[in-house]
């Protein structure tokens, strides 16, 4: 049996989701729809260092426009990058989890950016007894290093804790920190995670 006392939920992919409507205004922005993917790995390798807290997001993504000579304004850019779709269903399931006592806290990897737009805009906050941005610790998943850091501010032993993402690296990252971890992806639905927790004993009314 466990004694789960932080349930820590991954962001993208568990709890909320990117719309379609996205890659079609990464299109627009570009300029051609073939060059969507080059673009898209040139941002994300610009990203790196900001998801660590060695970089700020919004001048690093003024270069990579730079480089691509695209038209569109650092903060049009920005815009596209933080268009994010929260699962209703699943942050229902957290807040029944939250009801139970159990402390739930959001541990995702994210850049100064978009953390500060899922805090306030998103209202992650109040949702959320914790929020533990991957800019904010100095380190990111899956280094073992970044759940320590958590379950230490926690002031708990990391066998209390379960971490669900749906990316099988950062799982493994959790479980080498000695965490309980699980893959979990919202297209599974709310249903499927209530099951999971249930295996944790974590019973969702």
């Amino acid at each position: 049996m466990t004694n789960i006392k932080v349930v820590l939920f991954d962001a993208d992919g568990v709890i909320q989701t990117t719309p379609q409507t996205w890659r079609s205004r990464l299109e627009a922005l570009v300029g051609d729809p073939g060059k969507v993917t080059d673009f898209l790995a040139d941002v994300f390798e610009a990203e790196k260092p900001c998801l660590t807290g060695r970089g700020d997001f919004s001048v690093e993504l003024g270069k990579v426009l730079d480089r691509w000579h695209c038209q569109a304004t650092v903060e049009e850019a920005l815009e596209i990058w933080t268009i994010i779709e929260p699962d209703q269903e699943i942050l229902d399931v957290v807040a029944r989890v939250r009801g139970q006592g159990i402390h739930v806290a959001l541990a995702t990897n994210q850049q100064n950016h978009r953390a500060t737009i899922m805090t306030n805009l998103l209202g992650y906050s109040d949702l959320f007894d914790e929020l533990f941005f991957s800019c904010h610790l100095g380190y990111a998943k899956p280094d073992p290093e970044y759940f320590l850091q958590i379950m230490a501010r926690l002031n708990l032993n990391t066998p209390d804790g379960l971490f669900l993402d749906d990316h099988l690296v950062n799982v493994q990252g959790a479980k080498g920190a000695g965490l309980h971890a699980e893959v979990y992806n919202l297209q599974s639905g709310a249903d499927d995670l209530c099951q999971l927790l249930t295996g944790y004993g974590i019973a969702i009314s």
